[in-house]
């Protein structure tokens, strides 16, 4: 059988994984009778552009090490003095390709679901640049959130439940955006945190982690609409995000 993604990378295994996850909490939002069949729209423009970025990433490391192969071929097969310092130099070069291959975390951790109509985008400002070579800790929304130890020695990720979570950082009177889950039945704890650091790493005060531990809303305050904000990321009547996806 032949792969859908080529294998360099094993992209195809984290395509697949980031999938079932993704599809999952959207499935059993749809079950427990909160979710909208929006959250299976967008599960499917989510994925399509993480599947789509996996694949050009795992095609060019494909390209790459037949590019090198190709070009010295004859050299590397010589039985002449060169050959071994050829040989030398090409497994140089493999191994070098093959560190990003293997390390390649923007690819692994650092995606985001830019263009997801279930995801709140940010009001104003640039997101991180997405590279395949590095992983660049945020909580822009889509994101997903950065792992730490907070100074009691919890995971940050440890926080979060199976419905939603809010973590608050700061003192903020989050009691209606509580009501407006409530309301629609969506399954939110809130969890304060008071941790400088882990403060400084998520960017705000407040930040809304989906059941697939992706940002769907983050805020420096209380949203003005909380209904609006729990109505979108449950996949009721959403719309387009004003990114394309990255």
């Amino acid at each position: 059988m032949a792969h859908q993604v080529t294998p360099t990378g094993g992209y195809g295994m984290n395509t697949g994984v980031g999938d079932a996850v993704g599809l999952g909490w959207a499935l059993a939002a749809q079950l427990q009778g909160w979710g909208d069949p929006g959250l299976l729209t967008a599960y499917a423009d989510e994925r399509r552009a993480v599947a789509l970025r996996n694949r050009v990433a795992a095609a060019r490391h494909a390209a790459v090490r037949g590019a090198i192969m190709s070009s010295k071929w004859a050299e590397m097969h010589s039985e002449r003095w060169y050959g071994d310092r050829t040989r030398a130099r090409l497994g140089r070069e493999i191994r070098d390709l093959g560190n990003l291959e293997n390390e390649a975390l923007g690819i692994e951790i650092g995606y985001r679901y830019d263009e997801s109509p279930v995801v709140v985008p940010e009001p104003e400002g640039e997101p991180p640049a997405l590279r395949m070579d590095e992983y660049v800790p945020s909580t822009w929304p889509g994101s997903r959130p950065p792992s730490l130890h907070l100074a009691d020695g919890r995971a940050i990720f440890d926080l979060f439940g199976r419905g939603f979570t809010l973590l608050r950082f700061a003192d903020h009177d989050v009691d209606g955006l509580v009501a407006m889950a409530a309301r629609r039945g969506v399954p939110l704890d809130v969890v304060d945190v008071r941790d400088p650091h882990a403060r400084a790493l998520y960017e705000r005060d407040l930040v809304l982690i989906r059941p697939d531990q992706h940002v769907a809303w983050r805020g420096a305050g209380a949203p003005a609409d909380p209904l609006a904000v729990i109505d979108r990321v449950r996949g009721a009547h959403p719309t387009p995000s004003r990114r394309k996806a990255t």
